[in-house]
């Protein structure tokens, strides 16, 4: 009998009694990779160690399972009730708990019960886990334990985190657009890249974490506590003479690195700047904000743009050759005409490519109109509502990546990998597999 949606009662019900004193499923070590356990019932189940990588377990309910160095990868736990469930340790990388209630699970301790399992904890425990790319969309985590736990790059946008206790985790390049983060610990949590906005983070505490191009658009932060955060300081180098470091930047690429200086323009508040034309090979320029900017035509070629706030800016044209921007955030960006393809490095005969990094970076709604991304490395970025007219994408990883409401008019897929593409249609995939190939 389900429990999901039922109010918490005072005292224990007849659903209770009968949840209680039903039998433990143990089915620890358990291999059930690709298995199909949709819909079950595996309350207080013993899973520890089972092999669930790729299962089907839409809607099944893990009320108080044992969950602990559990693999979970890629696996598909969509409105799956984990509330109380301990998944200390699991590994749950690229698996999608869109809707999965993993709230406290105190309803499960049922007075005088012997047979309820002494693991069982008060809320959903997560702690030492990792769930990498891991999709909680809208999931319900509020009073969650889930310390120490690696949620790098998940999407967890209008997830319920009311009273969650994330303390020490890492949710680098983070999805959290419109969670409920009150009164959440995020104390010494690496939140470097996360994407914060329209979140409420009322009386949430952020003591001693790392805030570097963190997004907080639209957040509300009313008697949130921000001691020593670390972000980017932007105040401490705007004294800096960008000319002056720009001429000292080419000095250094005409003499081979023997005079002036590499350009060093990360943690660096430059928007609005126009550098049209500029020469920035090799510079570095992570978690710097570059927000409306100017690149046109600009020689960004082996650049470091990790983690850059580039968003609606104009890089029409621009030089970009070998660059990495993983996670980098160019919502709105025009890329028109723009060179992401490889380049070749050393002598001859002993020559090194080096492709386009661009994993996990942020490109709705960018105007990449005959861009040349050939070979790019693409993986779980998001190309929503992009404009791919024309656009050169031979030989490219788009793994993961979401095209979703795309416009892939004339696009050149040959030999590019679209493995678990989401967002287009089987007739879209089709057209463009007639020219690429998906694994």
């Amino acid at each position: 009998m389900s429990m999901r949606g039922e109010a918490r009662p005072t005292r224990p019900s007849a659903v209770y009694r009968q949840r209680s004193s039903a039998k433990f499923h143990n089915l620890s070590g358990a291999k059930l990779a690709g298995y199909s356990l949709a819909g079950l019932d595996l309350s207080g189940a013993d899973l520890r160690g089972a092999d669930l990588t790729n299962a089907d377990l839409t809607g099944c309910i893990l009320f108080g399972a044992d969950l602990r160095e559990v693999s979970l990868d890629r696996a598909r736990l969509v409105r799956a009730d984990l509330r109380g469930a301990t998944l200390r340790g699991a590994t749950l990388p690229g698996a999608d708990l869109s809707y999965a209630d993993l709230r406290n699970g105190s309803l499960f301790r049922v007075v005088g019960q012997d047979l309820k399992p002494s693991w069982v904890e008060d809320t959903t425990v997560i702690s030492r886990a990792c769930l990498v790319g891991t999709k909680l969309v809208k999931a319900k985590m509020s009073n969650a334990f889930i310390r120490q736990t690696d949620l790098s790059d998940a999407d967890l946008s209008g997830s319920k985190l009311f009273k969650a206790d994330l303390s020490g985790s890492t949710l680098a390049g983070c999805n959290l657009k419109g969670a409920d983060l009150r009164d959440v610990l995020l104390e010494n949590c690496n939140l470097d890249g996360a994407i914060l906005f329209d979140v409420n983070l009322t009386n949430a505490s952020l003591r001693g974490a790392s805030m570097l191009g963190t997004l907080l658009d639209g957040a509300t932060v009313d008697s949130c506590d921000f001691t020593d955060v670390r972000t980017v300081q932007y105040l401490n180098k705007r004294s800096v003479d960008v000319s002056d470091l720009l001429y000292a930047h080419q000095r250094w690429i005409d003499s081979g690195g023997r005079e002036g200086q590499r350009a060093d323009l990360s943690e660096m508040d430059l928007t609005g700047i126009d550098l049209a034309s500029a020469n920035l090979s090799a510079a570095l320029l992570s978690f710097s904000v570059l927000r409306r900017a100017n690149l046109q035509h600009a020689r960004l070629v082996s650049s470091d743009l990790s983690s850059v706030d580039i968003r609606e800016a104009n890089l029409a044209g621009a030089d970009l050759r070998g660059c990495s921007m993983v996670r980098g955030k160019l919502h709105d960006t025009c890329l028109a005409c723009a060179r992401l393809s490889p380049i070749q490095f050393g002598t001859k005969g002993n020559r090194v490519t080096g492709a386009c990094n661009l994993t996990r970076t942020h490109l709705r709604r960018a105007d990449l109109r005959r861009a040349d991304l050939t070979q790019a490395c693409l993986r779980g970025a998001d190309l929503g509502d992009a404009v791919l007219v024309q656009t050169i994408l031979r030989n490219a990883d788009l793994t993961d990546a979401n095209l979703g409401g795309a416009d892939i008019c004339g696009a050149d897929f040959v030999g590019a990998d679209l493995s678990r593409v989401v967002g287009m249609t089987v007739g879209e995939l089709l057209q463009a597999n007639r020219t690429g190939r998906r694994a």
